[in-house]
């Protein structure tokens, strides 16, 4: 059974398509065969887009053979041949990764010049904040909130350095990052190296070093980019 209410308003589209982003969740066997999506007006309320969006994306999944809508019945999710199915996952897995190596480039490049910066400016009232984001996430269970809370850790460092600029950038970049909730990347082995990672960025800040800041913050993207490239 998916729980939609995950999904909420967290869905962020292939180029802009509602429509790969669940056609997505059947490659990836989050909408199985003979799955029944909830009626159009409780669907288009969790996802936050409106009716005539969710319709025109269903509809172009029902011409692709995803879907089966039938009066009476409702739309349920159909099988395809094995053939079309790996094609078009692969289409979209490689869409997905590609943005997402892209935003990893980019992150590897500004981050652990931010963390640098942070650390010759963090505050006891800035590690409180960092350390009070690490414990939730220790604490979390939920793929979507821990994601969450991995972007609010990001971006409170930008906000240590005092720049607004370099504050707004980080969000921006967090927004790109989101092709990894696409492919489904906030698994078991994202979480462990994530907190991991926190951990390490956090003591390094709490040093007061540029340098061990740096360090710690590529090491931390470095390892995120390796697990999630090793995801099937």
């Amino acid at each position: 059974m998916v729980n939609w209410t995950s999904v909420g308003h967290e869905w962020v589209s292939l180029g802009g398509s509602l429509a790969s982003e669940l056609e997505l969740m059947i490659a990836r066997g989050e909408l199985p065969k003979g799955e029944k999506i909830p009626p159009e007006r409780e669907l288009a309320t969790v996802l936050g887009v409106s009716r005539a969006t969710l319709r025109e994306a269903l509809l172009e999944l029902e011409i692709k053979g995803l879907l089966n809508r039938r009066p009476g019945r409702g739309t349920v999710v159909q099988a395809t041949t094995p053939e079309i199915h790996a094609e078009r996952l692969s289409e979209a897995l490689r869409a997905a990764r590609a943005d997402f190596a892209q935003v990893m480039e980019l992150r590897s490049t500004v981050e652990p010049a931010v963390a640098a910066l942070a650390a010759g400016k963090t505050t006891p009232e800035d590690i409180a904040r960092l350390e009070t984001i690490l414990e939730a996430a220790e604490a979390e269970n939920n793929a979507t909130r821990l994601l969450e809370l991995d972007v609010e850790f990001h971006v409170a460092i930008a906000d240590i350095a005092r720049n607004p600029l370099v504050s707004d950038l980080i969000r921006m970049v967090s927004d790109w990052a989101s092709s990894s909730r696409r492919l489904g990347f906030q698994g078991p082995s994202r979480a462990k190296a994530s907190a991991a990672g926190h951990a390490d960025i956090l003591q390094a800040l709490k040093s007061g070093d540029p340098v061990r800041a740096t360090e710690a913050m590529r090491e931390h993207i470095g390892c995120i980019a390796d697990t999630i490239s090793k995801t099937p």
